[in-house]
C-alpha cells in the first residue's frame, strides 16, 4: 500500500519493483489523476480515496506500506500516530513499513530566516514555528498567478520519527539519510533486518 500516493507515481515505481499495489490519498483529484495515469500506463494499481488515519481494510492485507516523497511535513505527530495505528492492524505479520523522509528540522536551523524557491515562481517564507505543535507556518507566494496562501508544515526530525514507529511496535533502521525502513517487532528485543523483498 502506498499512502499519500498523490497522482500515483510512487506506486508506479513499486509496481515495476515488482509488488502489486493499492494507493491511498485523502485528495479525490490526486487520486482521479493517478487512476488516469494508471490507465495510459497499462497498471493494475488500483488508487482509492481514503484518510490513511481510517484505513478501510482488513488486517493483515499488506506485506508493505509505504509513505513516499517526503509525506510526513503534512501529518502531525498524533495524526501519524493513529497512522502507524492503522498501519501496523493492515500489515501482514513480518510486514514492512518504508518511509522516504529528511531532517526537515535540521533544514530549519539552517535557514530559518532564508526565504526559499519552492517551485518555478513559487517562494517560501518561513513565519513562525509553533514549538508546541511541531509545526512550521510558512507564506506561500506565486508570483505567476498572483496569489499568497498560507500553511502548517509539520517539522519531522529522526529522532521523532523512530520515537513514534517504535512507540507502535516497529523495528527501526535508517538505510541512508532519507530512507527509514521499519518492521514490525516479534518480541521486545531488537528485531534483526534482513533485505527488504
Amino acid at each position: 500500500m502506498d499512502i499519500g500516493c498523490n497522482a500515483g507515481l510512487s506506486s508506479f515505481v513499486l509496481e515495476e519493483l515488482g509488488f502489486d499495489v493499492v494507493g491511498i490519498d485523502i485528495q479525490e483529484k490526486a487520486v482521479e489523476r493517478a487512476k488516469e495515469l494508471a490507465k495510459k500506463r497499462g497498471s493494475k494499481a488500483k488508487f482509492y480515496v481514503m484518510n490513511a488515519k481510517n484505513l478501510d481494510f482488513k488486517e493483515n492485507t499488506f506485506d508493505l506500506v509505504a509513505l513516499l516523497g517526503y509525506p510526513l511535513a503534512h501529518f502531525s505527530i498524533w495524526d501519524f500516530d493513529k497512522i502507524l495505528q492503522e498501519v501496523r492492524r493492515v500489515l501482514k505479520p513480518q510486514g514492512w513499513i518504508v518511509i522516504q523522509e529528511s531532517d526537515f528540522l535540521w533544514t530549519l536551523i539552517r535557514g530559518f530566516n532564508q526565504p526559499g524557491l519552492e517551485a518555478e515562481g513559487l517562494i517560501r517564507i518561513n513565519i513562525d514555528v509553533n514549538v508546541y505543535e511541531g509545526y512550521l507556518e510558512r507564506l506561500l507566494i506565486d508570483f505567476e498567478k498572483g496569489v499568497f496562501s498560507r500553511d502548517k508544515f509539520y517539522i519531522w526530525s529522526p529522532w521523532i520519527l523512530r520515537y513514534a514507529l517504535e512507540k507502535n511496535g516497529f523495528g527501526v533502521e535508517f538505510r541512508d539519510k532519507e530512507l527509514l525502513i521499519g518492521r514490525i517487532k516479534e518480541s521486545d528485543s531488537f528485531y534483526q533486518f534482513d533485505t527488504l523483498k
